[in-house]
């Protein structure tokens, strides 16, 4: 997957970086005065309440900021879901149709016939192990910029955390996969990929710079704070789509996983259309 890249805020000609940075520092702030209140021993705990909840809507505001900032930088909502942004999507579009592509394939044909038909060849005499290794590299895009790393580190994540729902086992992979393609599961399973996705773009960008300016730890939480916002607000979006049967082969798939990155943006985002 190679060496993650960076890059320095404040691009020419692009003024939504330094509001995206500012809205990073921000939320890195609410982490710092969290850990001071934790230190405080002086303080009631009435202050102390109120003080927690005073931090929690800063943060919630700042989470917001941020997430549209990211989107602004992009061009907006419908040019970054499209594909059409110069910054981000457009990677993520691609892996996400792999993804997609594969699961669909062991859906029709099974493991086996799928695996050969993306080059892997006969499962006879494989680990499991050679199998995930293989994919992990399939799902990927090149590295030429971070919106393919972004998209690499998503596929891998999904990845990686269905084998372990696996139990690593190439057969209960296998039922698995069937079982998302079958149900509401490939759709779930997409919203997930988009929220790590949108993410990475932001850990790429920010989380070392972070970790330079207000140390290691207050870094590390920032960023987990980050990510697990998304992806609660993604959990909760898989809950509110409405399921169908989705033909996920040619272009009414690729419409749906256009459609699912779109929603995506929209509920971190907090729009209401």
């Amino acid at each position: 997957m190679g060496t993650t890249q960076r890059m320095t805020p404040g691009v020419t000609g692009e003024p939504n970086w330094k509001d995206l940075n500012k809205s990073i520092t921000n939320i890195s702030k609410t982490v710092e005065k969290e850990k001071e209140l934790e230190n405080d021993e002086n303080i009631s705990p009435d202050d102390e309440a109120k003080q927690y909840k005073l931090i929690s809507e800063r943060r919630s505001a700042h989470l917001k900021s941020t997430f549209r900032n990211l989107v602004k930088t992009g061009g907006g909502r419908s040019k970054i879901s499209s594909g059409k942004s110069t910054s981000i999507g457009k990677a993520g579009i691609k892996s996400a149709g792999k993804i997609t592509s594969f699961f669909v394939g062991i859906g029709s044909n099974g493991l086996q016939q799928t695996l050969v038909d993306i080059g892997f060849g006969s499962l006879q005499g494989k680990t499991f192990q050679e199998v995930l290794d293989f994919l992990l590299v399939f799902c990927t895009e090149s590295n030429e910029g971070m919106d393919e790393t972004a998209a690499n580190n998503a596929s891998c994540e999904i990845m990686k955390e269905l084998a372990e729902l696996a139990g690593n086992n190439i057969d209960r992979f296998e039922e698995l996969v069937k079982e998302y393609v079958d149900g509401k599961g490939l759709s779930n399973i997409l919203c997930k990929f988009w929220g790590i996705y949108v993410f990475e773009h932001l850990s790429q960008r920010f989380e070392e710079k972070v970790k330079q300016q207000k140390g290691v730890e207050i870094g590390k939480e920032t960023f987990k704070i980050i990510k697990n916002d998304i992806l609660g607000q993604v959990k909760v979006l898989n809950t509110q789509r409405p399921v169908a049967q989705i033909d996920w082969n040619g272009q009414a798939g690729k419409k749906e996983i256009e459609k699912i990155f779109d929603s995506v943006i929209k509920i971190i985002c907090d729009e209401n259309n």
